[in-house]
């Protein structure tokens, strides 16, 4: 089942949301608010290699340079 990010345009709160269907409202968890805005973010997925045992990638929490603390991302500053 799909797990998508949202951000809250009241308070600007990052929240997941395990979404079942087109119809479910959604509101913040913080405020309360429906005004959310799907956000992209990054999966985690390990990157196919030719070279032998996989190597642990360098980058951000995600796994992408940069992504710690960007808006959507998946980890908070």
């Amino acid at each position: 089942m799909p797990i998508f990010e949202y951000r809250c345009n009241a308070c600007n709160e990052v929240s997941e949301f395990l979404v079942l269907g087109k119809e479910e409202v959604l509101s913040c968890g913080k405020c309360g608010s429906q005004d959310l805005v799907k956000q992209m973010s990054a999966h985690n997925a390990p990157a196919a290699s030719t070279r032998g045992p996989a190597e642990q990638a360098s980058g951000g929490c995600c796994g992408a340079p940069g992504s710690c603390g960007s808006p959507g991302s998946c980890c908070s500053a």
